[in-house]
């Protein structure tokens, strides 16, 4: 904290009771270090403080960050925990591009920002992508996600058939084998006659 901010808390602190002023400042702090761009000061402030901490102010601070290019060194260094992560993501879902692989292996994390934005699934890690599972919820979420999968599971007739039966055009995505499969093909026209 500089002298300003001291003079500005013990002006407040006389005005006001301490809840009420703490407050205040809190926001003062919020809109003056995380409004305008993040930096090594807003992070500091940020880990420091009791922000993490406190749901509340993390929802301001995550709510008044501007989520552009600049920002995105200062913005991993707030994601602290999952709870911070996932908020963050929601707002700004593109930022699981530059997060790591416990991240980007992480199932649940995927699917729910993959709903905001589907075509994030790229992001995915490998395993995801070869995760029977983790594909069969990301088709209903988004059919054409079975380009991104594994070669063994384009093959897979399941998800072939769950894929086509919701959008007739990625059958251009699935092995050879489905591809000439007259169910799927059937299946496919019925659902969309572009690739057709």
């Amino acid at each position: 904290m500089n002298n300003d901010d001291n003079l500005i808390l013990l002006i407040l602190m006389k005005k006001f009771n301490n809840d009420i002023s703490i407050y205040i400042y809190d926001i003062y702090l919020i809109d003056k270090y995380f409004s305008n761009g993040l930096n090594n000061k807003s992070i500091k402030l940020f880990k420091n403080r009791y922000f993490k901490n406190n749901t509340d102010k993390i929802n301001k601070i995550i709510n008044i960050i501007n989520p552009d290019f600049l920002n995105i060194y200062y913005i991993k260094k707030l994601l602290l925990n999952d709870e911070i992560t996932l908020k963050i993501l929601n707002k700004i879902p593109i930022m699981i591009k530059f997060l790591n692989y416990y991240h980007k292996n992480n199932k649940n994390l995927l699917l729910s920002i993959c709903k905001i934005d589907n075509s994030l699934i790229k992001y995915a890690s490998n395993e995801l992508k070869s995760d029977i599972d983790f594909i069969d919820k990301m088709i209903d979420i988004f059919p054409a996600s079975i380009y991104y999968a594994k070669k063994e599971l384009k093959d897979n007739y399941d998800l072939a058939l769950k894929a086509v039966s919701i959008d007739g055009d990625v059958i251009e995505y699935l092995s050879e084998r489905l591809r000439n499969n007259n169910e799927i093909i059937i299946i496919a026209k019925k659902n969309n006659f572009n690739y057709f």
